[in-house]
């Protein structure tokens, strides 16, 4: 999966090569505001997203300093949260203190700092170097790095000689793409920042996503300004193929399922008042950051008149696409998606009747512009709200007689284009109080190119079993990866998304178990089969909560408030049901322990946001930033608990997924369990 830095905006080609000059501190300053219109209000709320004036004034507060050089790149701005205990003990009406977090991206002085802007103060409250990583990639690290390929002639040498034709510049001839350095322990002496630069082979498309040019890529230093290694060695030639769906040829037969979606009536039952959302019992604040995209914030539902919380904040903690070619090539393409670029940053517009339904109601974040007055433009169409129907909500028959309800569900989400994938993210509200995670994932698969001689794992499977009707195994060589095309592979590889759940089911103190069903031997002369009993087990500190899924026992896991009841004795929570997931492919040693377990739990701490820690770009070996360090012997009963959920799967290309894939669809639910003291889409007892 390639991930490009430059991105279309407002209308902008997805061409990185062609995009206009880099603006410098002022659309560096970019912070994502949501509203329905340009119009910036002034935040009435801790967790507001910063306004338009608080933009400018960080904009003010950081050229007024003095402590950065002329050329330093100020990015990842974002609201700064306030302690979770300043928000509780928030009131409306009252004051509250405002900060902005940042990046500030010195290339001058060749290191990275942590920001925090007191905006309230109008001064900067800190200022910390990063040490060990470095923060995310931008516009900014992209126009240096075409400028440093433009720059060397081994690589129009090494083009030329493959049969490009280069007359200019490289990166008006030749599409490149710019990725992170990835998982490549080669490099963990290097201190400085890093990308790498690959070279798409065909140069007369519209769409980059064709194969690499192959056994060619550089790794350039962003603060050096030069190649620090370049290799360059015989592979397979480039030759044309149809990949580019941009082309009307190769896209022809999708035109018929583009028909529009049908119109849904235009009632809807969700408010929206500033960031708080209403839809039926459910209630919650939201807000929008360049690097997780879309926060709800304070999730709770009404019961019988008692708004009681469930969520104090919930988000996309990371995104890892993990290739699993062994080949020197490919071995380090181990991308955060979200650490390195940023869902939020790389945020895609959308429309009612295309991406989204036809009735969705479309927002739009506000970011700097310093070429208008107001330093502030709208973001258009990047997060959505619509109503959906999901079948039967109840159902029972009796004869005639039919009790009956019809499902509709609440869907807020976003989309990310990230390269050749996009994602879409979409929390999921249903009447009966259990909501819901999915990640769509659409694009196209990363394709290199191989010798076309027949497939060997082909033809065996192709001979079927052995002679005598045995079964017979054939494994495929490591990094072949799926033919989807004659002479092209697909490399397989993994999606992983994790997922931060700061649950306060009836408040903070909550406690964390697992459920595993477990099959009992009959009892009694009469029995004539074993029983099932369920086994709980509540987890004492954040070290024991590191669990995988198991399909064998039925495994789950329960949220719950030790200290209170409902009518049934139950104490009330939540209930985590695992769907499809996969198994991890990343080893023990990087940022990418998050995808080792498929659940953990931990104390809350203020800070600890993110699965693979602040800076998993260029992460040294050993970093111990992240969900695993997070995971040790803190108690988790009877405290504030945050819930890590990691939802993967495996992807092993077909010829079906090429040139663009199917969309696929990843989920995980979250059940009320002993939450109501019955079925909530029921009229309430006693009434």
């Amino acid at each position: 999966m390639r991930r490009c830095c430059a991105r279309a905006r407002r209308g902008q080609t997805s061409d990185p090569n062609r995009l206009g000059p880099v603006r410098r501190l002022a659309v560096a300053l970019v912070c994502a505001v949501l509203g329905f219109t340009a119009a910036a209000a002034a935040p009435s709320h801790p967790l507001d997203p910063l306004s338009a004036d608080e933009l400018i004034a960080v904009r003010d507060i950081l050229a007024r300093s003095g402590r950065f050089s002329a050329d330093t790149n100020f990015a990842w701005i974002q609201l700064d949260e306030p302690a979770k205990s300043v928000v509780a003990d928030f009131t409306p009406g009252a004051g509250f203190g405002r900060a902005a977090s940042l990046a500030a991206i010195d290339y001058d002085k060749g290191k990275a700092f942590r920001v925090i802007v007191d905006i309230k103060a109008g001064r900067i409250a800190s200022v910390s170097e990063v040490i060990g990583g470095q923060p995310g990639l931008n516009d900014r690290d992209s126009a240096i790095a075409r400028t440093i390929v433009n720059a060397d002639p081994r690589i129009r040498d090494a083009l030329v000689k493959r049969g490009f034709s280069i007359p200019g510049r490289i990166s008006d001839a030749v599409h490149l793409q710019y990725m992170a350095a990835g998982r490549d322990r080669s490099l963990d002496q290097e201190n400085n920042r890093l990308m790498r630069v690959l070279f798409a082979s065909d140069q007369n498309a519209v769409g980059d996503s064709s194969p690499f040019v192959d056994d060619l890529m550089a790794v350039v230093d962003l603060y050096a300004k030069r190649v620090i290694r370049l290799r360059d060695l015989p592979g397979a030639p480039p030759r044309r193929v149809p990949h580019d769906v941009f082309d009307a040829k190769v896209r022809d037969a999708i035109s018929a399922a583009g028909a529009a979606l049908p119109r849904q009536g235009d009632g809807r039952s969700f408010s929206i008042d500033g960031q708080v959302v209403e839809w039926r019992n459910w209630r919650f604040r939201y807000g929008f950051n360049l690097r997780e995209g879309l926060v709800l914030y304070q999730v709770g539902i009404n019961d019988d008149g008692r708004m009681r919380p469930v969520l104090y904040r919930a988000s996309v903690s990371e995104v890892l696409t993990s290739y699993l070619d062994p080949d020197e090539v490919w071995s380090w393409m181990r991308i955060f998606d979200e650490g390195c670029f940023g869902l939020g940053y790389l945020s895609a517009a959308v429309q009612p009747g295309r991406e989204v339904p036809a009735n969705a109601v479309t927002l739009g974040p506000i970011l700097p512009d310093s070429t208008v007055p107001r330093f502030s433009d709208v973001f258009a169409d990047r997060l959505y709200l619509y109503e959906r129907d999901a079948g039967n909500l109840v159902y029972h028959q009796q004869g005639s007689r039919v009790v009956h309800a019809r499902a509709t569900e609440l869907v807020i989400g976003f989309f990310a284009a990230l390269g050749n994938y996009t994602y879409g993210f979409n929390w999921v509200f249903r009447q009966d109080g259990a909501f819901a995670f999915e990640v769509e994932l659409a694009g196209q698969i990363l394709t290199r190119f191989a010798a076309p001689q027949e497939c060997e794992t082909c033809a065996a499977i192709a001979r079927g079993p052995g002679a005598a009707g045995e079964s017979r195994t054939t494994l495929s060589p490591a990094g072949e990866g799926g033919r989807v095309h004659p002479g092209v592979i697909g490399l397989t590889h993994q999606h992983w998304f994790n997922l931060r759940l700061d649950f306060d089911i009836d408040g903070t103190a909550n406690a964390v178990m697992e459920n595993n069903v477990r099959h009992i031997p009959a009892a009694g002369a009469g029995a004539q089969q074993p029983a099932l009993a369920l086994a709980q087990t509540v987890f004492g500190k954040a070290a024991d909560a590191r669990r995988h899924m198991d399909e064998n026992s039925s495994r789950t896991w329960t949220i719950y408030n030790p200290s209170r009841r409902e009518r049934t004795g139950r104490p009330p929570g939540y209930t985590v049901m695992p769907m499809e997931n996969a198994a991890a492919a990343a080893p023990r040693d990087d940022a990418a322990g998050f995808t080792l377990h498929h659940f953990w739990a931990t104390p809350h701490r203020e800070g600890e946001l993110y699965a693979a820690g602040r800076y998993p770009n260029q992460a040294k070996s050993g970093d111990v930033d992240g969900i695993e360090s997070y995971a040790d012997d803190s108690s988790i009963y009877d405290q504030d608990v945050v819930i890590w959920y990691s939802l993967g799967t495996t992807h092993v290309p077909r010829p079906e997924d090429y040139p663009v894939i199917s969309n696929m669809k990843l989920s995980v639910a979250f059940r009320p369990d002993g939450f109501f003291s019955r079925n909530p889409v029921l009229a309430p007892p006693n009434r």
